[in-house]
């Protein structure tokens, strides 16, 4: 039996997420089925994370059980014969038996995209806004989400424990383009999407640091938008070294 872990890239335009849903396109269930006609078995496929319908991945990491003899440098370009366009197996990879895409992730990056005014060519992976933004306002904004926090309230749906730990949030403008890079241990429903959303109002002078405190806080405040979904890409997860050793090694 071998562990596989994959790298997959995915545009989530067309699809309602990473996890299976009854009659819904997913990430997921293009991938386990793609591995269904590859081995001739149903697999299990665990990704690291959810994702909200809409949003995209570089370098999205999951992983499946098999006792198939296949090459793992062939299973790549095999899987991806049977995908559709808007996924690709970038990599493929022998993993500790023990390894999981989820359980075993330290931390994920995700990266939003933001255009002031309009850009054909871009927007269906950014949110296009029609007012400037004051990016010294965006950045004091983002300082206010660093920490051990409890982000239930900047998520769609109550969980049992919302305390998330965020560990960077970089904001970068290069022309018209506006990058929020989001480094965190564990992101809750919409999470991201609302941080920004917080972010935007407060950079375009509609929320105050109170407004900001008083949401986190699950406390009344003025509404601001959730940014929508075609601006969020997941750009990486990170793992400890160990999860990185192949079978051979990791039981010397």
């Amino acid at each position: 039996m071998r562990n596989i872990r994959l790298t997959i890239e995915f545009d989530g335009t067309n699809y309602a997420g990473w996890q299976i849903q009854p009659n819904r396109p997913t990430i997921q269930g293009e991938l386990q089925s793609a591995l269904k006609k590859l081995f001739g078995r149903d697999i299990t496929l665990y990704g690291c994370g959810r994702t909200d319908a809409g949003v995209s991945a570089r370098n999205y990491t999951a992983n499946f059980l098999t006792d198939s003899k296949l090459p793992v440098e062939k299973i790549p370009l095999a899987l991806n014969s049977y995908l559709p366009e808007e996924i690709v197996v970038k990599k493929a990879e022998v993993a500790p038996l023990d390894f999981h895409s989820r359980y075993q992730a330290k931390s994920k990056t995700y990266i939003y995209y933001i255009i002031i005014g309009r850009s054909p060519l871009r927007c269906h992976h950014a949110w296009e806004l029609h007012q400037p933004l004051d990016i010294n306002r965006l950045k004091t904004a983002a300082n206010l989400f660093l920490g051990k926090k409890d982000f239930n309230h900047f998520c769609q749906t109550r969980e049992g424990n919302g305390i998330c730990q965020i560990t960077s949030i970089r904001v970068k403008k290069s022309g018209d383009e506006i990058k929020i890079a989001i480094t965190g241990d564990r992101f809750l429903y919409k999470m991201v999407r609302r941080i920004v959303g917080a972010m935007v109002a407060y950079a375009s002078t509609r929320l105050t640091k109170m407004d900001i405190h008083a949401a986190l806080a699950g406390k009344k405040h003025r509404p601001f938008q959730t940014a929508p979904a075609p601006g969020l890409i997941l750009e990486s997860v990170r793992y400890n070294r160990r999860s990185y050793i192949r079978n051979s090694e990791a039981e010397r």
